[in-house]
């Protein structure tokens, strides 16, 4: 019974790690709120003083990456993991989009309107690749934000 419920909770918790991985990236905001949760204790006694841009926060966790908590670990693997899906996705949207750029906005190129065009557009239209780079990116929630 023990094996069992100890299965039950891993599923559980793989099904959770991987839910939030093909919804939609961190902001840098949302980043440092979970990595200062996460990772409290260890910012304290590792990283006390450290300016959190200019990836001061970033160099002083993965030069102490081996003496972190596993939590902290963990959800620095995720963040890390989530920024780097975004910034590649802004800088691939134009290739990975541009057939439902031309299509949908009328344009052949990722051009400053791109936002404005696709946030306009209802998800369905738009082709399942193009959707999820673009929901990837932040654009999408960062506007319904404004």
């Amino acid at each position: 019974m023990v094996k069992r419920t100890s299965f039950v909770f891993a599923l559980l918790f793989l099904i959770g790690a991987i839910g939030p991985l093909s919804a939609q990236t961190l902001s840098y905001a949302e980043a440092i709120d979970q990595l200062a949760a996460a990772c409290r204790t260890d910012l304290q006694k590792y990283c006390r003083g450290v300016e959190l841009g200019g990836g001061h926060l970033k160099a002083c966790l993965d030069g102490h990456q081996n003496v972190v908590s596993a939590q902290c670990q963990q959800t620095r693997a995720a963040v890390y993991a989530s920024i780097a899906r975004r910034i590649a996705a802004q800088r691939d949207i134009g290739d990975i989009c541009s057939a439902d750029i031309a299509r949908l906005c009328g344009t052949s190129h990722a051009d400053a309107h791109l936002v404005e065009c696709l946030v306009g557009i209802a998800p369905v239209a738009i082709s399942p690749q193009c959707n999820q780079v673009f929901t990837d990116t932040g654009w999408r929630t960062e506007r319904a934000q404004q």
